[in-house]
């Protein structure tokens, strides 16, 4: 952690913030990120030195609150890594079908396909395209039926067409269902779904792949991110058991990030969790 608050002093973002223990560390928040980009554009002053020039963009939000993200080769790999590590925790592999109604199959605006990790995995990408008509909503069942996958990767938005339009059927293919984001819609009867669901969070200043949430609930954060549970008010950080806010550190990539305020509450749970598994644990109110 030495080294990489090191590494991360040495961007002109962070040279005056990085001071005295990492509890003193300030929160970085988002309104700051799109300060400084508008004041040093395109990309901001938080890049390191030695960081490769990047090969896609995309932005969250609109108008005076949009900010552009990029990413180089390396931190693509780095992505399609813990988008691996995150499938693979849901027993996706080579042959597994998974299907996604993500729009433009987008992780995050403008970031990664989930296709890229799909295919990387040796499984079968099946994106069913946007869902904002009846039409769309019918022909999608279609390609559901015909491929039969596994997995379906759904969000509410697109949840709500795509279920309004479900034909009756028993689908005892469809093993998983995976929410992006933390919350979901009810899965219809008409469905003839009674698999596992899980939800998976993406915090696009941060990753696609944040944490995804296991058999308990409970959500596992990727190992290369450093997540805390922080007072709003000061950062300072909380006990285990207390909600707080859930601040993410990036421990590798080519822009630095510390204590960023994900706009997430949560509390921290001792590790391993009662599912098995290691790593940080967190609960997301």
């Amino acid at each position: 952690m030495r080294e990489l608050l090191e590494r991360i002093a040495a961007t002109p973002f962070y040279r005056a913030r990085v001071k005295g223990s990492w509890e003193q560390l300030p929160l970085t928040r988002r309104d700051e990120l799109v300060h400084d980009q508008l004041e040093h554009l395109p990309l901001g002053t938080r890049r390191f030195a030695d960081a490769a020039a990047p090969v896609r963009v995309g932005i969250t939000g609109t108008g005076d609150g949009l900010l552009l993200l990029a990413w180089s080769p390396a931190t693509l790999a780095r992505e399609r890594a813990a988008g691996g590590r995150l499938l693979r925790r849901l027993g996706v592999g080579a042959g597994i079908r998974v299907a996604n109604c993500l729009p433009g199959a987008l992780a995050t605006p403008g970031a990664l396909l989930l296709g890229d990790v799909v295919e990387e995995l040796g499984a079968l990408d099946v994106p069913l395209g946007a869902l904002d008509t009846e039409a769309a909503a019918r022909t999608a069942w279609q390609l559901i039926d015909r491929v039969e996958p596994a997995v379906v990767v759904l969000d509410a938005a697109s949840a709500g067409p795509l279920f309004a339009t479900v034909p009756r059927a028993t689908r005892g293919w469809w093993r998983g269902a995976l929410w992006l984001g933390t919350c979901g819609v009810p899965v219809p009867a008409a469905a003839g779904f009674s698999g596992w669901e899980r939800h998976w969070i993406a915090v696009p200043e941060a990753s696609s792949f944040v944490a995804a949430s296991c058999a308990m609930s409970r959500y596992h954060v990727d190992e290369r991110i450093a997540a805390e549970i922080v007072d709003v008010a000061n950062g300072a950080v909380l006990p285990a058991g207390r909600d707080g806010m859930v601040a993410l550190t990036l421990l590798d990539g080519d822009t630095a990030l510390l204590r960023y305020s994900s706009g997430l509450t949560g509390r921290m749970l001792p590790s391993p969790c009662t599912c098995g598994a290691a790593g940080t644990v967190l609960e997301i109110a």
